[in-house]
């Protein structure tokens, strides 16, 4: 006798995937997933499931204890729930919600990025008519077993990035001011700049500035500036004959010994190198 779920009222699904053991290792991957059409009395309060969930609103409304706040999802709206905290969630009403439970090695600091630009997990329209498409790919995967797990894990990964992205018509103050920074950078790397010169461009003190771009860009702005001159430092290598001691100052390193230092810690062989393997590429 099958079991029926109290307020289910039609579901296509649960449909299950084990992913094998490449894809535990080193990929995203969905664990189950299902289209409800529910009412009242449908309830779920869970305080731990090893598991990641993306709840997508159809039709009507759910409503969710997540993250100490209390919200309702509306059609077209997304959350997404790390399911190893408590989360409570429940219709008030008719609803139909699009869903799937997924996991993989690097899923959790994606989560925090995207908790920490929106510390509830509840995320509007804008996100919602992104990541449909998404949605879709990894359900119909997991029904018709005909996907890889190469593709599972670029459906899942590719909407948590769309989930990660601001909406361009709410680009916060914090934001702005980094783009100021970023623009200072990029205007002035030939230069002996510091990390309080870039703060000061953008208004505010040092302290709060690192803090705030390391996590808003996911690295230092020591570390930003450097790869930016790298960046640069590789085009004048692959496209001009100038010399290291001449990259170097154009690029803004202190010398040409510490340029090639740099270099080779973040390239892993001497800039000779990485220019005589574009040569060697060229012939």
């Amino acid at each position: 006798m099958k079991i029926k779920e109290p307020g289910v009222l039609e579901r296509d699904g649960i449909y299950f995937w084990s992913a094998g053991a490449y894809a535990k290792e080193n990929l995203f991957y969905p664990l189950w997933g299902a289209v409800y059409r529910l009412d009242v009395p449908y309830r779920v309060k869970r305080s731990y499931l090893d598991a990641f969930m993306l709840q997508y609103i159809v039709e009507g409304e759910l409503h969710f204890e997540l993250r100490n706040e209390h919200f309702a999802a509306k059609e077209k709206e997304i959350v997404l729930l790390n399911c190893m905290e408590p989360n409570h969630y429940w219709s008030e009403g008719p609803a139909r919600v699009k869903w799937f439970h997924f996991h993989g090695n690097g899923v959790l600091p994606l989560l925090d990025y995207i908790y920490a630009k929106n510390g509830s997990g509840h995320l509007n329209q804008f996100y919602g008519e992104k990541t449909e498409i998404y949605m879709d790919a990894v359900l119909q995967g997991l029904k018709n077993k005909e996907t890889s797990e190469f593709q599972f894990s670029h459906e899942i990964y590719s909407l948590l990035c769309e989930l990660a992205a601001a909406p361009p018509s709410q680009i916060s103050t914090s934001d702005r001011m980094i783009q100021r920074a970023v623009t200072f950078m990029r205007e002035h790397y030939r230069e002996e700049i510091s990390v309080q010169d870039i703060a000061s461009s953008a208004g505010v003190s040092l302290y709060y500035f690192t803090r705030l771009f390391k996590k808003l860009k996911l690295q230092s702005p020591h570390l930003y500036l450097l790869n930016l001159r790298m960046d640069e430092a590789k085009k004048l290598l692959v496209y001009t004959a100038d010399t290291i001691d001449v990259v170097a100052d154009k690029t803004g390193f202190q010398s040409a010994s510490h340029f090639i230092r740099a270099f080779k810690k973040a390239m892993n062989m001497t800039p000779n190198t990485f220019r005589n393997y574009f040569s060697a590429r060229k012939v």
